[in-house]
């Protein structure tokens, strides 16, 4: 079951649950294939971006899906759902900010 506080996403697709986390490690590993992720400049339009993205989020709690099943993932809940459930993840992982620049916090007194 996901854990919405920690940024996890839930989502079924074939009967099955999956939980979807972009983490530290994930955000790692996508920083080299979607320039523009951690300043909100990506566009995540590509198929080969969209299984990336998704395989990379999938990992942390489903280490035995690889890139290939997480395509056929995509193509169970289909790619706008998909795009959705990104989305959803960015949104959780990132937090919600309040107006402040989360890339700068206050400077320590």
């Amino acid at each position: 079951m996901a854990n919405q506080i920690k940024g996890e996403v839930g989502f079924q697709a074939d009967g099955q649950d999956y939980t979807l986390l972009l983490d530290f490690n994930a955000l790692c590993e996508l920083e080299a294939v979607v320039p523009g992720l951690m300043d909100g400049t990506a566009e995540i339009k590509s198929p080969s971006a969209v299984r990336a993205v998704f395989h990379a989020a999938l990992s942390e709690h489903h280490p035995a899906v690889d890139v290939k099943a997480a395509g056929r993932i995509i193509h169970d809940v289909g790619i706008a759902r998909a795009g959705e459930l990104i989305g959803e993840a960015m949104a959780a992982s990132f937090g919600k900010s309040e107006g402040k620049d989360p890339a700068r916090p206050p400077k320590a007194r």
